[in-house]
């Protein structure tokens, strides 16, 4: 379905940023990441992380890197699947990574890089009417599995077919403010949008442009969903799936410990939600939220930050590299105006 709301200027990325600017801040947020190194190394109190850091084993902390690698590339995977294919996969490898990579690098709450996306896809030459509401759609589609596991992880816990010495509150409780969150964001997708007016305000126009965007996602997404496509479904499976086999794996890597496996899940999930503070990649918050998730799940304090703060130097840094690296391929198609003729050209032979 390609929409015929126009929804030009609803990404709120105004530039595509140069791999020079993504570089600085790519080199700040190393900055943070060895005063973070820093602060386990000496303060007191955490010698039982610091002593689990020592005799981390090498084939986990690889499977680690290897988990966290796939979940990347099962983005990329469903990225090109939203855009049915019209996008070969080396362009679509670099749009994901770097859209990955700007969530990593720039403070947006991690809706920088469907923005981000959106903006490209429009300058390389997908339709406007195609570019904003399918990366809308990618983001609720990865959404929606993250609410789906916490769902089942939440509702197969609580009834005891998955084992975890967790209360109701902490199981069928997420499970069911997870549904309905779902259900109230499917709703949207009949959300009325007002008019444009002559003498609309700012904050007006840019509720409305969000809320046409925001219905245009979800129409898009249920669109996708109906049309059963693998890379669509098993990448959005795979991206959530393959990160939390890291986080698990890296647990492995410092002698196991974490809750049992629907307790996991929830805690996971749960403790992303730290991501959504305005840091670049959620630095401090999410390793707080997963830390204390993992700790009221069940997990033992050391293991549990040492296992974090692993997992997030993999989950940090594989798109903050790579996606810098990315950006400067973009930009260089971007300049092609043959390619980007090709493009438009393609969505237009495949539109309905």
């Amino acid at each position: 379905m390609l929409t015929a709301v126009p929804t030009s200027e609803l990404t709120a990325t105004p530039a595509v940023p140069s791999s020079a600017a993504l570089a600085r801040r790519g080199i700040g947020l190393l900055a943070l990441l060895v005063i973070l190194a820093l602060v386990v190394s000496v303060l007191p109190g955490l010698g039982d992380v610091r002593e689990r850091f020592g005799q981390a084993e090498p084939g986990w902390i690889a499977m680690t890197f290897a988990c966290s690698f796939g979940s990347r590339l099962s983005y990329i995977a469903a990225l090109r699947g939203t855009l049915s294919r019209q996008i070969h996969w080396r362009p679509a490898y670099h749009l994901g990574m770097a859209e990955q990579g700007s969530n990593v690098l720039l403070p947006t709450g991690g809706v920088g890089g469907p923005a981000l996306g959106a903006l490209v896809l429009r300058r390389a030459g997908v339709p406007t009417g195609v570019a904003a509401p399918r990366s809308a759609a990618l983001f609720l589609l990865t959404s929606l599995t993250s609410f789906t596991a916490i769902a089942l992880a939440g509702l197969l816990t609580g009834i005891g077919v998955l084992p975890a010495d967790v209360p109701w509150f902490g199981t069928l409780l997420p499970a069911a403010l997870a549904v309905g969150l779902v259900t109230a964001v499917a709703a949207l997708g009949h959300l009325p949008v007002g008019q444009r007016s002559q003498n609309e305000r700012r904050a007006r126009r840019w509720a409305r442009k969000g809320a046409a965007l925001l219905r245009d996602g979800v129409q898009e997404s249920r669109t996708l969903l109906r049309a059963h496509d693998p890379l669509v479904i098993g990448g959005c499976i795979g991206y959530l799936a393959l990160d939390i086999a890291a986080l698990g794996a890296a647990f492995q890597a410092f002698g196991g410990g974490g809750p049992p496996f629907g307790a996991f899940v929830l805690a996971y999930a749960l403790g992303q939600v730290g991501s959504l503070i305005p840091t670049p990649g959620g630095l401090g918050g999410t390793e707080g939220g997963l830390i204390a998730m993992l700790v009221v799940y069940g997990a033992p304090a050391a293991p549990a930050a040492a296992a974090v703060l692993a997992y997030r130097v993999f989950q940090l840094g594989l798109p903050a590299i790579l996606g810098v690296l990315a950006f400067r391929q973009i930009r260089r198609r971007l300049a092609d105006t043959g390619q980007t003729a090709e493009v438009a050209a393609r969505f237009d032979a495949n539109s309905p």
